[in-house]
């Protein structure tokens, strides 16, 4: 409600019994401000026109401090203040603005505890005109909640330039208490004891320029005994947690905290806090973490997700302003099923990135160790890792990390142990944090130790047996075979490598795709003892001296389809072709070569040893119808 009295003619408006509200807080203004050519001529006065302490509540906006009907209050509280001068470009009016309390009290209706013992003195001065030379005096600020008592003040000069801060904080608060003395709206109650003593003084630039010198800091902040449980049922306990400041940093001393499955034991430092809270600076720090049991899940939301919500969902960014480490040893990572022992790392935190170093965990009856970086800086984050993988179980490792089973499918059928180094880059999904398996990049190589092979379980080593029996899976022996193998958006590709499986070479490559569809190779050596019926009854017609020279027969086998429904073909036909065609080959040179001799000893022979007796022998071209007649089972005897 506002009577103005106005004069046109000298541009002066006169206030004339007027009030106004400040949220709740009614306040009464006299005086008047006069147009000028510099500016406005401020000459007002202004006060509470009671002394009530529900003044105060009134101050405070209505969302937060309920409704003041039936609140019983005790003492004064007031507000007064006076602004006389020219606002200008250069200079603003004289002012000053007192606001006390002495001896108050305030208890709201259904609410079991009062508020004590409440001391506001509280003044914004200029004296000047100028706006620098403002100063704002909190000389006493205290109140009582049962037997804990909290008292605080603070002095704030120099305001637009350079300001000069000089303030502490003392005495403890009983988090449970809060909402029994003031209508705080919490969906479920805290507990807990809050303690400090600390004093600060700083100037703004000496913040901003990191000149720690001139920052005095001093004293220590602790929690106990603090429990807050979320709508979701879901408790966080911090046993003890204590802050020592001082004039660079922030300590740590002391984290000890528990939620769900997960406790953890946090010390540390923060540098530029200071920075951080006024100035918008990274927040610098160095941090140890160690656990018995950390539950991933414990951090992850737990809400059901649905298409609504799922579209909705935020991406989730790593804080820009954050630049830290921390170096962590947990005993166990439980992270969806799996779970990880005795790990040990570093993790730097700046620019949006997280980078690990020397991460070292015993998972699958080994180790891994990572390296590598996760960064949200772009809209789509991205990670590149180094794996190395030592000792580890195979079948573990590839039925239960989702990413092997798309680069070697075939793995999980190998038991015995993996050495690897694997080195992967891809997107991330915003929102979920989890790799797009379809951008995956990268290259594994890896050497098998101590392995055997259960061929039982794979559909593809099953139709690759029926095809080639001359092969038994349960005796191929894998141990030190290394293979080295590339992916790429989808696509894997193996590297031509060899085995041997008996007296028989082996070499196999190709590539296959995520979506299970594959293409590849092998290429066997074979000695022809392998090639089946047939093929041994041409080996029985030889001499051992004539088998053992035969060369060995290549064999191809195409493995194409799915790995659920795979596709084999060979050439052993032209296997045993080649064999055949050997066979000839060899019996002719041999016929030959029996041919010369026969020769050689007829252009020998004009001298008879008339005390031999000659037995008449068959002509070359019978000899060789007889062994070629022989080795292919022709029985048409000679006339």
């Amino acid at each position: 409600d506002a009577v103005l009295g106005i004069d046109l003619e000298k541009s002066l408006y006169s206030f004339k019994d007027n009030k106004a509200l400040i949220n709740q807080l009614p306040l009464e203004f006299n005086g008047s401000i006069q147009l000028v050519d510099a500016g406005q001529n401020y000459d007002l006065t202004f006060k509470t026109p009671t002394s009530s302490f529900q003044n105060f509540l009134a101050l405070i906006p209505s969302a937060y401090s309920g409704s003041l009907k039936d609140v019983k209050t005790t003492g004064d509280f007031s507000v007064t203040g006076f602004a006389k001068g020219l606002y200008s470009d250069k200079t603003v009016p004289k002012f000053n603005l007192a606001i006390t309390s002495d001896n108050a009290s305030f208890q709201y209706p259904n609410l079991p505890k009062s508020v004590q013992n409440i001391v506001i003195d509280t003044k914004i001065i200029n004296e000047t005109g100028v706006l620098n030379d403002t100063y704002v005096n909190l000389d006493k600020l205290t109140f009582k909640i049962d037997q804990d008592v909290f008292a605080a003040k603070a002095n704030i000069k120099n305001v637009t330039k350079n300001p000069i801060v000089d303030a502490a904080l003392k005495g403890t608060i009983n988090l449970a208490n809060l909402s029994k003395a003031y209508p705080i709206k919490l969906k479920t109650p805290l507990t807990g004891i809050l303690k400090a003593d600390v004093t600060t003084k700083f100037d703004m630039q000496s913040v901003e320029k990191s000149q720690y010198e001139n920052i005095k800091n001093a004293g220590t902040m602790s929690l106990s005994q603090f429990k807050y449980v979320d709508d979701k049922g879901k408790a966080l306990n911090i046993s003890t947690a204590m802050i020592a400041f001082d004039p660079s940093r922030v300590n740590l001393q002391q984290f000890n905290a528990t939620t769900g499955k997960t406790d953890m034991n946090v010390t540390g430092i923060l540098d530029n806090f200071y920075g951080f809270m006024f100035k918008n600076q990274e927040l610098k720090g160095n941090f140890n973490l160690q656990s018995n049991q950390f539950a991933v899940s414990d951090f992850m939301t737990t809400e059901t997700p649905n298409a609504k919500t799922a579209s909705n969902k935020e991406a989730i960014k790593i804080p820009a302003f954050l630049n830290c480490s921390l170096n962590a040893k947990v005993d166990t990572i439980l992270y969806d099923n799996l779970i990880l022992k005795n790990a040990t790392g570093k993790m730097f935190i700046k620019d949006q990135k997280v980078t690990l170093e020397n991460v070292k965990t015993s998972v699958f009856n080994g180790v891994i160790t990572l390296n590598g970086a996760v960064s949200t800086k772009e809209k789509v984050p991205v990670f590149d890792m180094n794996l190395n993988l030592n000792q580890v179980d195979i079948q573990q490792t590839f039925t239960q990390l989702e990413m092997m089973k798309k680069i070697a499918p075939i793995a999980g059928v190998v038991n015995g142990r993996l050495n690897s180094t694997i080195k992967v880059s891809g997107k991330l999904d915003a929102k979920e944090m989890t790799p797009n398996l379809a951008t995956l990049n990268g290259d594994l190589l890896g050497q098998l130790l101590s392995t055997t092979i259960n061929a039982s379980n794979s559909t593809v080593l099953n139709a690759l047996s029926s095809n080639l029996k001359f092969i038994d899976l349960k005796k191929l022996n894998l141990n030190d075979l290394k293979a080295n193998l590339s992916f790429n958006d989808g696509k894997v590709t193996v590297k031509p490598f060899d085995l041997k499986y008996q007296d028989i070479k082996v070499n196999i490559g190709g590539s296959h795709g995520f979506d299970q569809n594959m293409n590849y190779t092998m290429k066997l050596d074979v000695p022809a003892k392998y090639l089946g019926e047939e093929a041994n009854k041409m080996l029985a017609k030889l001499s051992p001296a004539d088998a053992a020279k035969l060369e060995n027969i290549p064999i191809n086998a195409m493995i194409t389809g799915n790995f659920k429904n795979p596709k084999i073909t060979t050439d052993i036909q032209k296997a045993i072709t080649n064999l055949a065609n050997q066979l000839v080959k060899q019996q002719k040179e041999k016929l030959i070569n029996q041919g010369t001799s026969a020769l050689g000893n007829l252009l020998n022979g004009g001298k008879k040893d008339t005390s031999k007796t000659t037995t008449p022998k068959p002509d070359i071209k019978t000899q060789a119808g007889n062994l070629l007649n022989g080795l292919f089972g022709n029985k048409k005897k000679q006339e």
